[in-house]
């Protein structure tokens, strides 16, 4: 498997206390996260720093000193996390429900409100919200048996495709072309 962070952790919205600290290295996490990267080590415009450069100096901040206090009380992980040794792909947690409705690797019938685009395309996004935005749609009736990752041919040659665009011109090309040729004719009268 590939090792997994938590990147950019240590809101600064409120005073740091890097509490997360003690859960990331727990057992119950390091089965999925190998660890973290706070943000940021200097001082920045966006005051998230635990330190300030100046030239060759480093001062330790406020948030260096909280951070080094909560990683000494958080005993170091034991154990492998559940390691992958033969660097396969990890395999899909057991069907579990509610947390988990996988049963297998199978891929899932196509939603019925999925057809249109297949066969329209997609058209002009209604953005976060109304039909078509990423919070509608319904259930799969499919059209194909779930599992099978066949869908039925919903296009028909006429309206299989969109048409390709065509490109865009312009002239400032063709401008620049022919004040180089221009000025290129009058250096070679300067001669």
């Amino acid at each position: 498997g590939l090792p997994l962070f938590l990147s950019e952790f240590g809101c600064n919205t409120n005073t740091r206390e890097f509490n997360e600290i003690a859960s990331l290295y727990s057992t119950q996490m390091t089965g999925v996260y190998s660890g973290g990267l706070v943000y940021e080590y200097s001082q920045e415009a966006s005051n998230y720093g635990l330190v300030e450069i100046d030239g060759d100096n480093v001062k330790e901040l406020t948030d260096f000193q909280t951070l080094m206090k909560k990683y000494s009380e958080t005993p170091n992980a034991s154990g492998d996390g559940g390691y992958n040794s033969t660097g396969g792909a990890s395999g899909c947690p057991a069907y579990n429900s509610p947390n988990w409705l996988v049963k297998d690797d199978s891929l899932p019938a196509m939603p019925d409100g999925a057809k249109q685009y297949m066969s329209k395309g997609a058209g002009t996004g209604p953005g976060l919200s109304g039909d078509g935005s990423q919070n509608a749609g319904g259930a799969s009736t499919g059209t194909a048996t779930a599992g099978s990752g066949q869908a039925t041919n919903t296009a028909s040659s006429s309206n299989a495709a969109s048409p390709a665009l065509a490109p865009q011109w312009s002239v400032a090309p063709f401008a620049c072309a022919a004040v180089t040729i221009a000025f290129t004719f009058f250096g070679a009268t300067l001669l």
